[in-house]
């Protein structure tokens, strides 16, 4: 017995312990003698039976009938609906209460025979900043973040769909957008656009996510699109289980066309449950998504959902089962045929380097660190530049002032060398001075010693001569007294004037030059002026041999009063 035998089983028991408990109660009505009227739950499962039969007789019963109906015709027609039932189950395996096309609840794609009992619109947002810098984001947690906004670019998208419906004549009165951050920014503009109010803009919190792209997630967004689509074409087949992306450590999932399926048939059913008769708008924040979904309301095999794929700020009004065909061809068109094939070069690069970096964000972040790192780098080298050009300085700057020093002090060093040489040369002049001055005293003490001498011998031999020629009373005569010549007299002292003048001039000229020297010598090397006067003491040395002269005279009597 195979498993739809035994679910055919099982339904017909059922339905005849629904008969049993039904016929037990009509009974024990009859025994307690209740009045001819059955109350409204003793006949519950008889209104089934009996919409079932009028379903089935294309009439249509009111659900209040049979509610005040006799016992006895409850009874005959209980008996006849649980037979009609109990044949039709037999029949129909086993679906006795309502039929599967007016069944509510789980949509089933294609949606030919069984069309949508709303009407929608397929939109994608608008541009995002991440889509303006060809970043393609798939992860679900970072599709609030406002990174992913609506871009100027998006805005401008966005009022121009909004503009063509308003032309068309549509009025949404409902709005379903993805949490996505274009998304939610793109669901704010078409309310303002159609002054539709916050409580019929509905967010949907997972259905409405885009696709997962695994490893390749913060990839280039065109080139790694192409891949993609490539790959759906070729791998995915008219299911969608196939070509699957590489997963991701960072916990983006990794899906197929098959896992977003079951996303959007969820969203399907719960739109349906939810309204009847409403103008919806999807705010979609891909591509993908509204394609994938024309695809299923379609029946179009899901490997050629890209060829109806929706660019930003798209929106196709009045989506069904005929709109969808009428836009969907057979064969692919040239342009889109170019995608794909360069899209499978894409996909051979991917695959053959699994490890390479594609991440965008990963990427950025290293090209910045490496223009941080170099900038940083640029610095540090400017740095050492400037202070090798400053450690230059101060050691050019310190053998500056180490050689100017060093200069002064070897100036110094000279100059006291100098000084002390002079201080030789005036002592040595001071020796010779008083050696000169010594030699001169006893020289001219000497010639006094001698001039006296002769003026006492002449003195003497006058004397004799005038002692010689007394007469004999005393008295000289002035034939034989020797006549004092008062030239001779003039002669002997200046011969004694010229000899002392010779002795004077000599030692007073050297040192007047001596000094002349010294005082050049002052001015040229800054001497102090303890030195200068120093020097300047010895302008006076004809005095100071005069003074000697005059002590040596002061000292011996004689010589002045031979001198006088």
């Amino acid at each position: 017995m195979n498993s739809r035998s035994l679910i055919q089983a099982s339904r017909a028991s059922i339905i005849c312990s629904i008969i049993l408990l039904s016929s037990v109660n009509s009974s024990l009505c009859l025994l307690i003698h209740r009045k001819p009227y059955v109350h409204r739950r003793q006949t519950a499962f008889s209104h089934i039976f009996r919409r079932h039969a009028s379903e089935s007789d294309g009439t249509h019963e009111d659900n209040n009938e049979g509610l005040s109906e006799p016992l006895e015709d409850s009874r005959r027609s209980f008996v006849k609906n649980g037979f009609i039932a109990l044949t039709t189950a037999a029949f129909t395996g086993g679906s006795v209460f309502v039929s599967e096309a007016g069944a509510r609840g789980l949509v089933r794609f294609p949606c030919k025979d069984q069309p949508l009992l709303n009407t929608y619109h397929f939109m994608r947002a608008g541009s995002s900043l991440l889509e303006v810098e060809d970043v393609w984001s798939t992860n679900p947690l970072f599709l609030t973040n406002r990174e992913a906004a609506l871009s100027e670019k998006g805005e401008d998208e966005v009022r121009r769909a909004c503009n063509l419906l308003k032309n068309m004549g549509v009025t949404p009165t409902i709005v379903r957008y993805s949490l996505a951050a274009s998304s939610i920014d793109t669901a704010n503009i078409v309310g303002e656009e159609f002054n539709i109010g916050r409580d019929r803009l509905v967010p949907e919190f997972n259905y409405m996510d885009p696709r997962a792209i695994g490893g390749w997630d913060f990839s280039p967004k065109n080139a790694t699109e192409e891949a993609v689509w490539a790959m759906d074409f070729d791998e995915a087949g008219p299911s969608g289980r196939g070509g699957r992306p590489p997963p991701n450590e960072d916990g983006t999932p990794s899906e197929t066309l098959a896992d977003q399926v079951v996303r959007l048939t969820n969203l399907m059913s719960v739109l349906e449950t939810l309204y009847s008769g409403d103008e919806i708008i999807l705010v979609f924040p891909d591509g993908t998504g509204p394609a994938l979904l024309s695809c299923l309301i379609g029946g179009i095999p899901l490997n050629r959902v890209h060829q109806l794929n929706f660019q930003s700020g798209e929106i196709r009004q009045n989506v069904d089962y005929n709109s969808i065909n009428a836009i969907a061809t057979d064969l692919p068109s040239p342009y889109y045929s170019e995608i794909l094939q360069r899209g499978r070069q894409e996909l051979i690069q991917l695959r053959e380097n699994p490890d390479e970096e594609r991440n965008v964000k990963d990427l950025k972040f290293e090209e910045e660190r490496a223009v941080a790192e170099a900038q940083r780098k640029e610095r540090q080298e400017l740095e050492e530049r400037e202070a090798r050009q400053n450690e230059f300085e101060r050691r050019q700057k310190f053998e500056e002032e180490r050689r100017i020093k060093e200069e002064q002090r070897k100036e110094r060093q000279i100059q006291a060398q100098e000084r002390e040489i002079e201080r030789k040369r005036m002592r040595e002049n001071e020796d010779n001075s008083t050696s000169d001055i010594s030699g001169g005293a006893v020289g001219g003490g000497v010639l006094l010693l001698a001039v006296s001498s002769v003026l006492a011998n002449s003195k003497q031999s006058a004397m004799i001569d005038t002692d010689d020629n007394r007469d004999e009373n005393g008295t000289l005569s002035n034939a034989t007294i020797p006549e004092t010549n008062s030239a001779d007299i003039d002669e002997v002292e200046v011969s004694l004037s010229d000899v002392a003048k010779a002795e004077l001039d000599q030692p007073i000229t050297m040192e007047q030059n001596e000094t002349a020297k010294i005082f050049e010598l002052a001015s040229a090397t800054n001497i102090d002026d303890e030195q200068i006067n120093l020097e300047d003491s010895y302008d006076d040395w004809g005095d100071a041999w005069l003074g000697t002269i005059n002590e040596i005279m002061n000292d011996d009597p004689d010589i002045s009063s031979k001198l006088e």
